[in-house]
């Protein structure tokens, strides 16, 4: 029977005599109807700020366009005859355009719209729009069933046409590069040899040799194998980059090779290449190729081999380690022809004891001199932003530490770091959000991207998240790099603009600042968000994009942010919604909790809380919250931390605080007359299936688990997982005691599991659910095992997503809804 009859088997039926073969499931309506809601409208402004593009996404796949061919290699899965990835994550069907001025008219006339110039697509779908440097153009990439080809709509003249004179060759990402001047652009452009489509007949052993060093990767997926992919992967990928003008002419950049990335200097004289070199690893995925960076003059001559950059294959050991060479290669934003690099002080291991990590160097046109040292990192650099007026900012990281913190430098000095702030990675109380950008101008023309200094001053927005919730905000910085001490900066921030305290407003664009113009998203309570033009001046506003309808069947649904405290007395949260009309006295419903662990060296930001009471209650039919519809109370983003404190790392005590945690959200619910103890289920996707499967295993809290895509087995994963750093070697016992699958004998209330059978996610191997499902069968558990053909870490498919719904809806009616409540008793423990 075809795959494409659309059956299901189980990973395991040829082994299990109690395998199930079914057709696809529909759930009830109410779950239905969340599949089925419209998404969110993507936008994009022009550099001129006189232009908004609203572009409408494509919902869920069909199963067919999943089971189309593909081939898997190098970390890449593609089409092979289409020459794009197979499973883009983003395509639209739908670009509207608005001129900003129309905005402002209709803000004057009362109950006025903005006028929509809907342009006409090619093809059903398209990808990577973007406006040109001057506005002038908006370009974009279409998707048919022969490839892929970039199409320019001229916005004055309202017509579009194809530029690319041959398809491209978007094997690794749909890329190209506007020139700043505006006169053309880069892509890759697909080569006329056909690719190796089948598998060669002289075939032989696959061997792999091991040379004495040390190469500690995670256990990645779709590698390449042997010499045959070897040879596929370089047939697929390999292109000719091209400068194609406006007027269609194409220019060869080099020759053909495997164009990893490239980016024109902002004087449109030259291009930086990265390029894979072999031999090709298999280890790794294809970013942690060998490379080669090379300098190209814009007529497609070869100027210079920059460097050398060896696989990441051998890359030390630990979270801030990186590949020995120069690395965050990128063009100085503020200079014509000026290179910025990053070079590791310690090797790049960051085991070894050393003042300084990094350094940020530059190298300017002619190119032909030692690159020039600008400033020393304690940290490593993770990030680098120019802006005007003399400023740069870095942000580093140090994983060890779990901290990060944001500097600004003179880039005409070295003058030491000026702190701007440093927090906890997941500290969000802490964030003070992003600096506002804009399009520079050099030599009279459009260049790269810098951020905006205004009388002296930045401007930076974010959240703007409290104790209270998200508060957001568009403040001012001063910021004076005169002087040559390393102090922090002085806090002189003024706050020009904050979200109402009765909605959650967040800002998507500063159109200008006198007077203060803005574009935010807009939601509440009881309104999705959607798009609305301010003038902070003249006090008037414009909706853009008006809020979809909500759902029905969800109307009058309250959702409540519950804080609560665990055992040890550290704060914990988590978000509970009720069926519409339900009052305490109405008695314990059925509860779905929904979670995902979390590792935290701190515990006042492991008690965090990011939410906010004015957020719309959307309703992702991934998430657990459609299952109120069913008469569940749902808490979801229920506080799971993991918190190492002093030398202890968070997992040595991994399954004590993971009950310690659930036992807490459960007794919060109950005193609160919600949730009746016996009908509680817990459910999670990838890590928070693994939590499933151990709080099933070591407690006695839940009546049934939900656990989707996992990975069970720990000794499958012997270089590390999620945040812990230690090898299978280093921690054999952390391994054993932390997997569920070396417990599944504990395991003793009903478990549904499921997962994609081409799961590409680091870990998560389909085999994972697979063996734990066998493991619980063979012990006389009661589990159920679906696996979704032709789905990865995440289902894409609307059927599939409809049966993974229907399957969560039976096994919650069958083990939950429906099983008996019994008289309080004491929690026991495994």
């Amino acid at each position: 029977m075809s795959r494409m009859s659309i059956f299901m088997y189980s990973l395991i039926a040829f082994f299990s005599t109690s395998s199930i073969a079914a057709e696809y499931q529909v759930p009830s309506q109410a779950l239905k109807q969340v599949v089925e809601q419209k998404k969110k409208v993507s936008t994009r402004l022009s550099n001129n700020k006189q232009w908004l593009a609203l572009l409408t996404p494509k919902t869920h796949k069909d199963i067919e366009s999943l089971a189309k061919p593909e081939l898997k290699l190098a970390g890449l899965r593609l089409s092979p005859t289409q020459l794009v990835p197979s499973r883009l994550k983003t395509q639209y069907l739908k670009l509207e355009l608005i001129e900003l001025s129309t905005i402002e008219l209709a803000a004057s006339a009362q109950n006025s719209e903005p006028v929509k110039r809907t342009i006409k697509l090619p093809t059903t779908s398209i990808a990577k729009v973007e406006f040109s440097p001057d506005s002038q153009y908006i370009s974009f990439i279409a998707l048919a069933d022969h490839g892929a080809d970039i199409y320019l709509y001229d916005i004055k003249k309202k017509q579009t046409k194809k530029l690319n004179p041959s398809r491209l060759n978007a094997t690794l990402g749909l890329n190209y590069k506007w020139l700043y001047n505006s006169q053309g652009l880069l892509t890759n452009i697909a080569l006329n040899t056909a690719p190796m489509a089948e598998a060669s007949s002289d075939v032989g052993p696959n061997i792999s040799v091991t040379n004495a060093q040390k190469a500690p990767r995670r256990t990645y997926q779709d590698l390449l194998k042997n010499a045959q992919d070897d040879e596929l992967f370089n047939r697929l990928t390999r292109s000719q980059l091209t400068l194609i003008s406006l007027e269609g002419k194409a220019t060869a950049i080099g020759t053909p090779d495997i164009n990893i990335s490239y980016r024109v200097s902002p004087n449109n004289e030259y291009i930086l290449v990265k390029q894979i070199a072999p031999p090709f690893s298999h280890v790794v995925k294809y970013r942690d190729f060998s490379q080669n960076v090379e300098l190209y003059s814009l007529s497609g001559d070869h100027l210079k081999t920059l460097a050398k950059l060896e696989s990441s294959e051998f890359r030390p050991s630990g979270s801030d380690s990186v590949r020995k060479g120069p690395r965050l290669i990128h063009w100085r934003a503020d200079k014509a022809a000026t290179l910025a690099y990053v070079m590791a002080l310690d090797k790049g291991d960051s085991s070894i004891k050393a003042p300084f990590r990094d350094q940020l160097m530059e190298l300017s046109a002619p190119f032909s001199h030692k690159g020039v040292e600008r400033v020393k990192t304690p940290w490593r650099i993770a990030n680098i932003q120019w802006g005007e007026d003399k400023l740069g900012l870095i942000t580093e990281r140090n994983s060890a530490k779990k901290q990060m913190r944001v500097s600004f430098f003179n880039t005409q000095q070295h003058a030491p770091l000026k702190l701007w702030y440093q927090k906890a990675l997941r500290d969000s109380y802490k964030d003070l959000g992003k600096l506002v950008s804009h399009k520079a101008m050099i030599d009279g023309q459009q260049a790269g991207r810098l951020f905006t200094v205004e009388n002296n001053q930045l401007l930076h927005y974010g959240l703007g998240a409290s104790p209270k919730g998200y508060q957001p905000f568009l403040k001012t910085l001063a910021v004076d790099l005169q002087s040559t001490k390393a102090q922090p900066l002085i806090d002189t921030s003024k706050t020009l603009w904050q979200s109402s305290v009765d909605k959650l407003e967040t800002i998507r664009y500063v159109i200008s600042t006198e007077p203060l113009k803005l574009i935010i998203n807009r939601q509440a309570k009881d309104t999705p968000s959607h798009l609305v033009f301010i003038n902070e001046q003249s006090k008037t506003e414009t909706v853009i994009e008006p809020a979809k309808t909500g759902l029905s069947t969800f109307k009058g649904m309250t959702r409540e942010l519950i804080t609560y405290k665990r055992a040890d007395g550290l704060p914990l949260s988590g978000n509970l919604y009720l069926p519409q009309g339900y009052q305490p006295s109405d008695g314990p419903l059925p509860v779905l909790m929904w979670a995902y662990p979390r590792e935290y060296k701190n515990a006042e930001v492991a008690s965090q809380v990011n939410y906010s009471p004015n957020q719309y209650s959307y309703i992702s039919p991934k998430g657990p919250v459609p299952f109120v519809a069913k008469g569940f109370a749902v808490f979801d983003r229920v506080a799971m931390p993991i918190i190492g404190v002093g030398k202890e790392k968070p997992n040595d005590n991994f399954r004590t605080q993971l009950i310690d945690n659930a036992k807490a959200a459960i007794d919060t619910l109950v005193e609160m007359g919600v949730a009746d103890r016996e009908r509680i289920a817990i459910g999670g996707h990838s890590y928070g299936a693994f939590m499933v499967a151990n709080l099933l295993a070591h407690s006695d809290l839940f009546a049934a688990g939900i656990a989707r895509s996992g990975a069970y087995n720990r000794s499958l994963t012997p270089f590390g997982f999620q945040h812990e750093k230690r090898n299978f070697w280093e921690a054999p016992s952390l391994y054993q005691q932390i997997s569920p699958f070396t417990h599944a004998d504990k395991i003793d209330e009903p478990l549904l599991i499921m997962h994609g059978e081409m799961d590409s996610n680091s870990g998560t191997y389909p085999m994972q659910s697979a063996r734990l499902f066998k493991a619980i069968r063979g012990l006389g558990g009661q589990a159920r095992l679906v696996t979704f053909p032709y789905e990865s870490h995440s289902y894409k498919a609307k059927q599939s997503i409809l049966h993974m719904l229907w399957e969560q809806e039976e096994w919650l009616d069958k083990h939950v809804s429906h099983k008996p409540s019994a008289p309080e008793t004491k929690v026991s423990f495994h």
